[in-house]
């Protein structure tokens, strides 16, 4: 009797063992039909709009074009803006596209983007934009990114001299001001109103500015153009150990301390997950580059009296002077 039952018993889990195979054969053929559908559902068209410039520019919007691409959400659809381009033609691509979101990268893209906004959200990228009543990311340089590129490269600064004009940069240097507290930095942003304002502004820093402590960080604002401050702030830097720091590693090579600049297929990324926020959003949103790489004069650094370990060296993405 003990025999029959065992025998009984052991059927009963011969059974159960193989119903647990098929229940769990049957969820992975479940699965595998699902998923596609979910994957399909997760995809945005995304339509995306740059000017065929030069070579240069050319290479640039490739390479966010690629960053775009590489976003596992998103069917990218690119159209070469020329002068021949109509709203039209582009209207055709966005109904037979289906398209989600527009991306239109560049000054040059800025306008026919626009047009489309109140269909569909518009994201600009590769270009200095301000907070309105569009969306995108800025080529200016996030504070955050700067004041910490600043503690690793200059550890010693505590204040920070800039200028700026509220139509321009008023925005950023909000967020710069909240960073700084952050970082412990004492930040001195002087508002001009024109560029005669900011020269004098301007030359006060440079007479005020003195010793490792201060840095003088030049905005890519057109109150006061880079080109005609910099000798002057490259001089007065030099004579008193003053860190200069901007938005362009030309500026690094001709002897500021450090500068950062766009990583532009990792832009292109961020600029696929903002279209994909604006999506399902109603509220604009304009952030600062946060994709960004450095460069750095050894030169400088070594005038400064800053040393870098091997580490922190390849950690730099360009240095000058190039040997």
């Amino acid at each position: 009797m003990t025999r029959i039952m065992g025998l009984h018993s052991g059927k009963q889990l011969v059974i159960q063992g193989r119903m647990i195979r098929f229940i769990g054969i049957l969820l992975i053929l479940l699965l595998s039909f699902i998923s596609p559908i979910q994957a399909a559902e997760k995809t945005a068209n995304l339509l995306i709009l740059f000017p065929k410039l030069n070579a240069a520019y050319d290479r640039v919007f490739a390479e966010i074009v690629d960053g775009i691409d590489s976003h596992k959400d998103i069917t990218p659809h690119t159209y070469t803006l020329t002068q021949s381009s109509s709203a039209n033609d582009i209207q055709q691509l966005i109904n037979e596209q289906k398209i989600d979101a527009i991306i239109a990268l560049g000054q040059s893209s800025y306008d026919i983007g626009q047009s489309f906004g109140k269909q569909l959200p518009v994201i600009h990228g590769g270009m200095i934009i301000n907070p309105g009543s569009h969306s995108g990311i800025s080529l200016a340089g996030s504070p955050q990114q700067f004041f910490n590129h600043l503690q690793t490269v200059a550890p010693s600064v505590k204040r920070v001299f800039t200028v700026y004009s509220e139509a321009n940069s008023g925005w950023l240097i909000r967020l710069a001001q909240e960073e700084a507290k952050k970082a412990n930095i004492e930040l001195v942003a002087i508002a001009a109103k024109d560029i005669r304002q900011a020269a004098q502004s301007f030359r006060k820093i440079l007479d005020e500015a003195n010793g490792s402590t201060d840095a003088i960080w030049l905005l890519l604002d057109r109150v006061l153009p880079s080109q005609t401050v910099l000798p002057l702030a490259l001089e007065a830097a030099w004579k008193r150990n003053i860190v200069i720091f901007s938005n362009n590693p030309l500026h690094t090579k001709r002897g500021a301390l450090f500068a950062l600049f766009p990583d532009h297929r990792e832009m292109g990324y961020k600029l696929a997950d903002l279209s994909l926020q604006q999506i399902s959003s109603t509220q604009p949103l304009v952030i600062p580059l946060s994709s960004l790489k450095i460069a750095v004069n050894e030169r400088t650094a070594s005038h400064l009296g800053l040393r870098y370990s091997n580490a922190e060296r390849e950690s730099f993405d360009i240095i000058y002077p190039s040997r």
